[in-house]
């Protein structure tokens, strides 16, 4: 081989070795890039903080084993499951096309949500959520301090995953309203303002149970014991359906000035101590079979709770500790 195709073909191997290095440091990079959304361990993840650009914020913070909402209220655990499990399982589809992409990091910029995400109180992930894909089956985002917009898809998910960063405090704010062990409470006091004489209070220390009058605290000798320890155990979980954000504030002034349905007080052995009233709730346009107006609703009502919050609940959900006194006393 002479000289001249020797150099021919050095000149063709360092071309094809650039060639090959070229690509492969760019598909290392664009897999780097793949990654950065996604957190790998979730069970780290200690807070995360949403604002959108309206200065809509959320702070959700775990704190000795449950999740809490901009420090005041529990999280619901199941989403904050959700948006950990998002975290985890999220995963580029694609990059935005270069022709595109100068109009969705405009349309980010005016509508999106920034993520941070903590990990053993350290700032580890910083990203922008913006809308959903033509196709509703990606969602745009964008991580802080690039120029490179991704669809971002949860494998085997069809939709989008902006609903899951909200930051409406409402959406994250848990729905419990009791959620107590039998062995955590010391009384139950119930007082039924439609019949004030089936109103009741009942003590419990050590599995054993007391029936009362109330308020008059006058004890019932004879009642069902099993009944009133059924009763009990309906404290263990009871949530409410939804916050009233539709319902005016002046409204809702007007409804805690008129006299409640029931005032219930839960006292738990460690002293502590929770009061709600639960309150009629008009029919608003319902009619029964006859086509007539109802004047009240008669699946949902309204509940205040201790924190002042004014929710709607179920009467299916609470109508197990809805009860009168005569349901306790044995029958002859």
């Amino acid at each position: 081989m002479n000289k001249k195709k020797i150099q021919i073909v050095v000149l063709f191997v360092l071309v094809l070795t650039a060639i090959y290095f070229i690509s492969t440091n760019s598909k290392t990079s664009i897999k780097k890039e793949f990654r950065d959304f996604a957190v790998e361990d979730t069970s780290t993840v200690d807070k995360i903080f949403l604002v959108d650009k309206a200065s809509e914020q959320i702070l959700l913070e775990k704190m000795d084993g449950y999740w809490t909402v901009n420090k005041d209220y529990t999280a619901r655990q199941d989403l904050v499951d959700l948006v950990l499990k998002t975290l985890l399982r999220m995963k580029v589809k694609e990059p935005v096309a270069n022709a595109a992409s100068k109009n969705i990091i405009k349309n980010i910029a005016v509508k999106s949500t920034k993520v941070e995400v903590y990990q053993q109180g350290e700032l580890t992930k910083t990203f922008y959520v913006g809308g959903p894909t033509q196709d509703s089956y990606g969602t745009y985002m964008i991580m802080e301090n690039s120029s490179r917009p991704f669809v971002v898809e949860i494998p085997g998910f069809r939709g989008y995953l902006s609903t899951r960063f909200s930051t409406f405090e409402f959406d994250w704010k848990a729905q419990t309203v009791f959620n107590y062990k039998l062995q955590n409470i010391a009384q139950v006091s119930f007082e039924n303002y439609k019949k004030p004489k089936e109103s009741f209070c009942i003590t419990h220390a050590n599995n054993h149970f007391e029936l009362f009058h109330y308020p008059e605290m006058e004890k019932i000798a004879f009642f069902d014991t099993l009944q009133v320890k059924k009763y009990m155990l309906e404290f263990q979980k009871k949530n409410f359906s939804k916050y009233t954000e539709d319902v005016p504030e002046q409204y809702q002034d007007s409804i805690r000035q008129t006299n409640p349905m029931y005032v219930i007080n839960v006292a738990l052995a460690n002293g502590t101590e929770q009061t709600l009233k639960a309150f009629h709730k008009p029919g608003w346009g319902r009619i029964n079979l006859e086509g007539e107006a109802l004047k009240d609703d008669p699946d949902n009502f309204f509940l205040l709770l201790d924190n002042n919050d004014f929710v709607y609940a179920q009467y299916f959900v609470f109508d197990p500790i809805f009860k009168e006194l005569k349901d306790f006393i044995k029958k002859e």
